[in-house]
């Protein structure tokens, strides 16, 4: 694994999210996500875009695998670096199956954000 600090703050970014899912902490996901993130993606057939908030309410609304004991994980595919810009492949597992989300990160005053989450059904 490359421990360069811009993998370093990738994973870190990455990792807040991934807590915040199992957790169900919205303040927790707010540590990934720029303030002016957006999510688009699909849950079955159904295309769901908007901000980020959007999670927040949907987190929010849901027992999180960590007070309902279903399963969850999150791991890094892949990630691709540009100086200030990363994409980011990860492949999240719960009771509902696994889907692959694809992240946008910009590195901003030396921290990484995610500013887009985007996502579809494992193949």
């Amino acid at each position: 694994m490359d421990t360069s600090p811009e993998q370093r703050g990738i994973r870190e970014a990455i990792g807040h999210y991934a807590e915040g899912m199992r957790t169900g902490h919205i303040e927790t996901l707010k540590e990934a996500f720029h303030e002016q993130a957006i999510l688009c993606g699909y849950l079955g057939d159904e295309l769901i875009a908007a901000p980020i908030v959007a999670l927040y309410d949907w987190v929010g609304g849901n027992p999180a695998p960590a007070v309902s004991g279903e399963p969850f994980d999150c791991d890094v595919l892949e990630i691709n670096i540009t100086n200030r810009v990363a994409t980011a492949a990860v492949r999240e597992t719960d009771h509902h199956g696994a889907v692959i989300d694809h992240f946008h990160l910009l590195n901003v005053s030396d921290r990484w954000w995610i500013v887009s989450k985007l996502w579809d059904t494992a193949p």
